[in-house]
């Protein structure tokens, strides 16, 4: 008996990995030449590196679905019949990835995007899904089902020809089933990195780049495992939308261009004329209103800078976070997309989904732009989302240089985050949209970060270590203020700041309009600042996170279509509406006229609205109109 029959199952093994690398490669190739339009623009080399890329993603799916057969293959089991059990369960999955990345493929044609969870409606549709496999892709079925049989031929026939009796050297064995579990278990998480991989790494060179690296098999994975169940509402979906649309639309201002997506809205009036200014946002990692004196009215002096700016810009005292994760923050600002029970997050199927896309709609306005945010490049694949989003440039903790000596700290450093974003603004052409997400002030708080801004003494206690930082960030945040007046751009630019949410362990209640749950959970910071432009004034006009697009393409009078769960902060519509979620399992709404909320992990699974109540009528047909306009694609076009 040869020793290389005695390999046999390695090789089979080996023989299996290529087999399911060359199907998903093959499908890449097919994708990229009937989508050769939706790749036109991107480079030969940028091609190449998502080919190499992709493979990561393959191999996830792999070792996920076929890892425990590889395994099984090594086993020291005396047996052809159960090498040929195993070998057909392979079989079966190298048929039906065939099948699904060729629905992959079909998919994306008729909709630009891959597969999320619409796996999950195929037995609804399988009478459909038939007429397609045996009807205009005919010959593809064909094709797959034959390739299939020849697999079984031959895997079959080999099998039963060279497969020994297994080595019995047990040292040899051990090793070699260790080898193969830690392989199985490294790819499936996608790598050595932090965090498993998600459809959001697959962005971060872009989205164009992004959508041929992945595959539908990966992206439906990732989305139907992400999923929720939804709530179960009970108010019809007509009835859900028509509610929704009367409360959002701004009828003197804007219309309803495409009645196929039903709350995408398109400005035809404008109410502040600051064409071509440039933009600067900056988020501020769970900066509590409670803590700043110039909105709350305490006296703890750790944001003397943000004070100072408030007093000339407009303060929102009515403005709330829509949720309380620094990714629903990002998906607040920039998508004004609402995340209700049910649906995945950003970075897992959601963002397969229309969306909109502010820096690339601005981009279409002739705007530069650049993202800059202190924490890793890895936290909440914020990177990867924000070149989704269309930012040219992306940077994060690792490519900011440190020039202070810190004590201690976990995520990075503001003063000098603020000092690498200044720096990249030069380089950018007017007009520019330019975003910052400070990160200082993340728990946990326990230690400042650098003595010579140390406000209050330490104790090491949440608390003092909170606004120890907090002090520490604002005077980051003065640092760049009084930079940025010395550039010729400060004149022309409008100022946006707010928090992502409110600060864990420390928040409390401050500021004039405090009297809900909803107020201690998601009262936020927020203020615009132009001197140029806006007279001072404090304002009580309800508003959260959902508003900024739609403020955004307000002042630059951009008339785009665009999708938003809010309207402008300069509307002069009273009829504004706020819906916050805690996780999708707790929602809120508030309107100028009332308040509701809903608690779903104490709720029986449905919720029936209050035809008393219309803010409870409100909530539950946002939760309704939401759900179902993403589910079935219909949220922006």
């Amino acid at each position: 008996m040869s020793k290389e029959n005695k390999l046999f199952r390695l090789k089979l093994t080996g023989a299996y990995v290529f087999i399911f690398l060359a199907i998903f490669t093959i499908a890449r190739l097919v994708f990229f030449v009937s989508e050769r339009d939706f790749f036109k623009e991107l480079p030969a080399f940028a091609v190449f590196c998502s080919f190499l890329e992709g493979l990561r993603f393959d191999i996830f799916v792999i070792a996920v679905f076929c890892g425990v057969f590889l395994f099984l293959l090594n086993i020291p089991v005396n047996s052809k019949l159960f090498v040929k059990t195993v070998s057909g369960f392979l079989n079966t999955l190298i048929l039906l990835f065939s099948f699904f990345l060729s629905a992959d493929i079909v998919y994306f044609k008729v909709f630009a995007k891959h597969l999320t969870t619409e796996p999950l409606l195929m037995q609804s549709h399988f009478s459909y899904f038939l007429s397609l496999a045996f009807g205009d892709y005919i010959f593809v079925t064909l094709f797959v089902a034959l390739f299939s049989v020849l697999m079984f031929y031959f895997s079959f026939k080999i099998i039963g020809k060279y497969c020994v009796l297994p080595s019995r050297k047990i040292i040899f064995n051990a090793v070699t089933l260790v080898i193969i579990i830690v392989s199985i278990i490294i790819a499936a998480r996608g790598g050595l990195q932090e965090r498993i991989l998600s459809i959001g790494d697959a962005y971060k060179a872009g989205r164009v780049s992004g959508d041929l690296k992945l595959n539908g098999v990966f992206t439906s994975l990732i989305s139907i495992r992400s999923r929720t169940d939804g709530n179960k509402i009970n108010i019809s979906y007509g009835d859900a939308l028509k509610t929704v649309r009367e409360n959002l639309i701004d009828a003197n201002e804007e219309v309803f261009p495409d009645e196929n997506y039903p709350l995408m809205r398109q400005r035809v009036k404008f109410n502040v004329n600051a064409k071509n200014y440039n933009v600067v946002f900056i988020l501020l990692e769970s900066w509590q209103k409670e803590y700043i004196d110039s909105l709350s009215g305490s006296n703890y002096g750790v944001t003397p800078n943000f004070d100072e700016l408030a007093k000339e810009a407009i303060v929102y005292d009515r403005f709330y976070a829509n949720g309380q994760r620094s990714i629903m923050g990002l998906m607040s600002v920039f998508f004004s997309f609402p995340y209700v029970k049910g649906l995945t997050y950003m970075g897992y199927g959601l963002e397969n989904y229309g969306q909109t896309k502010l820096p690339l709609i601005l981009e279409a306005n002739g705007y530069d732009n650049i993202y800059v945010q202190g924490d890793k490049r890895e936290s909440d694949n914020a990177i990867a989302l924000a070149h989704y989003l269309g930012f040219k440039a992306a940077y994060g903790k690792q490519d900011i240089p440190v020039r202070h000596d810190y004590l201690s700290i976990s995520k990075g450093y503001d003063l000098e985050g603020f000092e690498f974003f200044a720096g990249k603004i030069k380089f950018l052409k007017k007009p520019f949209f330019a975003f910052y997400f400070t990160t200082t002030t993340h728990i946990p708080y326990a230690k400042t970060v650098l003595k010579s801004l140390e406000k209050y003494p330490e104790d090491d206690t949440e608390a003092t270590g909170y606004l120890n930082r907090l002090y520490y960030s604002d005077y980051a945040l003065g640092e760049f203020i009084k930079k940025s007046k010395r550039e010729g751009w400060f004149d022309d630019t409008v100022f946006i700041m707010c928090s992502d949410h409110q600060a864990y362990g420390v928040g409390g209640m401050g500021g004039s309009f405090e009297k809900t749950k909803a107020d201690k959970l998601f009262k936020i910071p927020m203020i615009i600042y132009c001197p140029a432009l806006f007279k001072p004034v404090k304002t009580d006009v309800l508003g959260s996170q959902f508003d900024i697009v739609p403020t955004i393409m307000d002042m630059l009078n951009i008339e785009d279509p665009y999708s938003s769960l809010g309207k402008s902060l300069f509307s002069k519509d009273p009829g504004r509406f706020v819906f916050l979620s805690y996780e999708g399992e707790q929602t809120y709404l508030i309107t100028n006229n009332g308040y509701a909320e809903q608690n779903w992990q104490n709720n029986s699974g449905s919720g029936n609205p209050d035809s008393e109540n219309p803010e409870t009528k409100l909530l539950f047909s946002t939760e309704k109109a939401v759900y179902d306009l993403i589910t079935n694609n219909k949220w922006m076009k």
